[in-house]
C-alpha cells in the first residue's frame, strides 16, 4: 500500500481517538447505566437530577433516560417483587442498551453487626424463596443451570464500596450475599431460616431477580442495600421510620458510584 495512503489512515485513526466523545468521568457515550429502585424513595433524587430527560413508559414503568452530572443513565422505579424487578432489568438491557446496572434500595438485616443505617454491597445474590429440592437440587439453585448464586461485576463491587465510604464516611459499609424473595421478613423465624440456608447479609425483594437477569444477559450488576429494619418482630416500626434516610444514603452512595 503507498505510503501516503498509510500515513493518512494512521492520522484519521487518532483524530477519531482524539475527538471521541466521552461523559465527565472519561466514559464513552456508548456506556449507559440502569438505575433500578423499588420504591419511589430509592430513585426520587436521582430522577430530579437528570438532566436532557426523556421519559418512556414501558410495562407500566417510567424510563428516565438523560444525564446524571454529564453520565449517561436510565433511571426507573420497578415496583416491589422479583418479576416486576426482573422484567425492568430486562428492559434496561435489550430496550434501552444499558451495558451495566445498579439496584437500590433498602432492606433488613440478618447479621447482628449489620445495623439500620449501614450499607451492604453485593458479592452476589441468591433467591431465597426459590426450591425444587423435591427433585435434587439444592435450596435456591436454578434447575439445569448450575447456578445458585449469581456474582456481582467485581470492579462494580469494588467501586460502590468506595463510593459508600467516600459520599457518606459515617455509614459502615459490609460486603455480603444479597438475599431475595417475594416475602416482606417480618419475624425471627423466617430470618434465622434464611441465614441457616443461605448465610447472606440482608434480605429484599428485588436484587436477586436482577442478577439473574443480568447473569442471562451477559451485563454486569451490582445491588447495594441500606439497612432500614432488624427483619424481625420490630421490623414495622423500624421500616417505616428508617426507610427514608437509608434509601437517600444509599442513592448517594449510587450516584457518586456512577459520575466518578
Amino acid at each position: 500500500m503507498n505510503r501516503k495512503i498509510i500515513s493518512f489512515c494512521l492520522m484519521l485513526s487518532m483524530l477519531v481517538l482524539v475527538f471521541m466523545p466521552v461523559g465527565c468521568s472519561g466514559k464513552t457515550v456508548s456506556e449507559r447505566t440502569g438505575i433500578i429502585g423499588a420504591m419511589e424513595e430509592e430513585v426520587a433524587t436521582m430522577k430530579e437530577a437528570i438532566t436532557d430527560l426523556k421519559t418512556t413508559s414501558v410495562a407500566g414503568m417510567e424510563f428516565y433516560e438523560g444525564k446524571l452530572d454529564g453520565v449517561n443513565v436510565v433511571v426507573v422505579q420497578c415496583g416491589m417483587g422479583k418479576v416486576n424487578a426482573g422484567v425492568c432489568a430486562n428492559t434496561l438491557i435489550n430496550n434501552f442498551g444499558c451495558t451495566k446496572i445498579i439496584n437500590t434500595g433498602v432492606a433488613g438485616s440478618l447479621d447482628p453487626q449489620i445495623n439500620i443505617g449501614d450499607i451492604v454491597v453485593s458479592t452476589d445474590a441468591v433467591q431465597h424463596d426459590f426450591t425444587v429440592e423435591a427433585i435434587g437440587f439444592q435450596k435456591g439453585e436454578i434447575p439445569y443451570t448450575g447456578q445458585f448464586a449469581f456474582p456481582a461485576d467485581e470492579a462494580m463491587h469494588k467501586s460502590a464500596v468506595e463510593a459508600v465510604r467516600i459520599s457518606a464516611p459515617a455509614v459502615k459499609v459490609f460486603e455480603g450475599r444479597v438475599c431475595t424473595g417475594d416475602q416482606f421478613i417480618s419475624s425471627k423465624e423466617q430470618r434465622d431460616k434464611i441465614i441457616s440456608d443461605f448465610g447472606g447479609l440482608c434480605c429484599e425483594m428485588e436484587g436477586g431477580a436482577i442478577a439473574q437477569v443480568c447473569y442471562l444477559n451477559k451485563t454486569p450488576f451490582v445491588i447495594l442495600r441500606a439497612i432500614s429494619d432488624k427483619a424481625d418482630e420490630s421490623e414495622e416500626m423500624n421500616y417505616e421510620k428508617f426507610k427514608e434516610q437509608a434509601a437517600k444514603n444509599c442513592a448517594a452512595a449510587v450516584r457518586y458510584m456512577v459520575t466518578h
